[in-house]
């Protein structure tokens, strides 16, 4: 509604940081109220009616996990298909009607599909010490959802606290394991922080857990019955490196 208003570029502060515009003239919206904004907007383009509607909350979910498509231009294009919803009308890009917006939706899509799959497949091994009461898994994201994944472990696991291990990438393409420094995200205070394997308050946790998984899969395992391409399809190959049995179907 600002860019509107003020026929202005709309820019996330991250994004307008890594340009050549950082240090030029710029309103913060966040300094606003979003009320203000609209009542202003109003007086000028009309009622919006929809903007409290189900199916604004529709296109507010969707900007949500595509904020987190890990792209350049992920909020350049969140600010076009906004800007449509304006001109044209909600149903115009809740239908799909442009590029961009077929292009949001499907960017959320598939942000919201990588969270699911986390939640789903990601296990956490207990860890306990004079430090207190970890579960540490191990996950490499293609997108910006560590802090959701944190959460929702967070709300099964009362009590722990949560350590997410990154680093043990499969490159699905070349299939063959890519070697990175790894390091561990948690939650505090509500943020995502990181530490370096040897500052973490407790000793990552041995490949029992781990082997325990693989002798239950293996006792299930009928090499005549191996279908990659039905593996691939719950759990595409770029994320076996969140299961131990991730390297038995390679």
């Amino acid at each position: 509604m600002l860019s509107r208003l003020y026929n202005g570029l709309c820019m996330h502060k991250r994004e307008f940081a890594e340009t050549i515009l950082n240090g030029s003239k710029a309103i913060d919206c966040d300094t606003m109220s979003l009320e203000d904004i609209r009542e202003r907007y109003e007086q000028i383009h009309g009622t919006l009616e929809w903007f409290n509607s189900k199916k604004a909350r529709i296109l507010a979910e969707a900007v949500f996990y595509a904020s987190r498509y890990r792209s350049p231009d992920r909020y350049r294009l969140i600010s076009k298909v906004l800007l449509q919803a304006l001109e044209y009308g909600l149903d115009y890009v809740l239908g799909r009607v442009s590029k961009d917006a077929r292009s949001m939706f499907n960017r959320s899509r598939r942000v919201c599909m990588e969270a699911h799959r986390a939640n789903g497949f990601i296990r956490l091994s207990p860890v306990e010490n004079a430090n207190g009461r970890f579960m540490v898994g191990k996950a490499d994201f293609q997108h910006d959802i560590s802090d959701l994944v944190l959460r929702y472990f967070a709300r099964r696991h009362r009590g722990w606290k949560i350590y997410l291990i990154t680093g043990n990438k499969i490159n699905a393409d070349i299939e063959q394991t890519a070697l990175t420094a790894q390091t561990a995200c948690y939650l505090e205070n509500s943020v995502v922080k990181t530490a370096s394997l040897a500052n973490l308050p407790f000793d990552p946790p041995g490949d029992e857990f781990d082997l325990l998984w693989e002798t239950y899969y293996e006792s299930q395992y009928i090499e005549g019955r191996k279908n990659l391409a039905l593996a691939r399809k719950h759990l595409p190959q770029k994320y076996w490196s969140w299961v131990p049995e991730g390297n038995k179907l390679k």
